[in-house]
C-alpha cells in the first residue's frame, strides 16, 4: 500500500479513540500507526494509506466516534511532505521516541502507571516516608495527586479537586496513621 495521505483523529477519551480505530480498520485499507494519548483526555489517532482509503476511513470513523465520545478533530493530509510523513509515521508528533508507553499500535492498552515521568516534574514521593511539614510544603496541586494515588483515602473525584490544603494533609495523615497503625 503506498503511503500517500495521513489521517488524523482526535477524540475525548480513549474509548473514542479505539472505536475510531476499529471503525478506520474495517472501513478502508489503512494502516493505524498508533494512538497517543495528549493529556486532558485528548487522545489521537493517526492512519495512513492512499488518499481515497485515508479518507474514507476518517469520515466512517468520525461518524462512529460522534455515536460513542466526542469527536475533536478529524483530518487529512493527502501527499504530505516527505519530512511530515516521516514523523508522523516514525514518531509521534512532539518528538517522542515510538517506543514511549503513551504511543504505540493500537492493539497496546494504555496504562497511565506505564507513563514516563516528565522531565520538567518530579516523581510523587512516597505517602510513608513524609513528614507533615514535607506535606504542607508540596502544592495543592501535588497533594490532589498523592491523594488520587494513595489507596485508603476517603474523598472521592470533585471532593479532591474542591479539597483545600488543610483538608487535603489532614486526609494523608489520616491514611497514613492507619496504615502505620497509629
Amino acid at each position: 500500500m503506498a503511503q500517500s495521505a495521513i489521517g488524523l483523529i482526535e477524540t475525548q477519551g480513549l474509548v473514542g479513540v479505539i472505536e475510531a480505530a476499529d471503525t478506520a480498520a474495517k472501513a478502508a485499507d489503512v494502516q493505524l500507526l498508533g494512538i497517543e494519548r495528549i493529556g486532558g483526555g485528548l487522545v489521537s489517532l493517526r492512519l495512513c494509506g492512499d488518499v481515497a482509503s485515508v479518507q474514507a476511513a476518517v469520515q466512517a470513523a468520525a461518524e462512529a466516534v460522534s455515536r460513542v465520545s466526542e469527536l475533536v478533530s478529524a483530518h487529512v493530509i493527502p501527499q504530505p511532505h516527505v519530512d511530515v510523513a516521516m514523523m508522523s509515521s516514525v514518531a509521534p508528533l512532539g518528538g517522542v521516541s515510538p517506543r514511549s508507553p503513551d504511543v504505540g499500535p493500537v492493539s497496546d492498552a494504555p496504562n497511565p502507571s506505564d507513563a514516563p515521568e516528565r522531565a520538567d516534574v518530579e516523581p510523587l514521593p512516597d505517602l510513608q516516608q513524609l513528614s507533615p511539614s514535607d506535606l504542607g510544603h508540596l502544592s495543592v496541586a501535588r497533594l490532589r495527586q498523592l491523594v488520587r494515588r494513595t489507596p485508603g483515602v476517603q474523598l472521592r473525584g470533585r471532593q479532591i479537586s474542591r479539597a483545600n490544603k488543610e483538608e487535603l494533609v489532614a486526609e494523608l495523615l489520616a491514611v497514613a496513621g492507619r496504615d502505620l497503625g497509629r
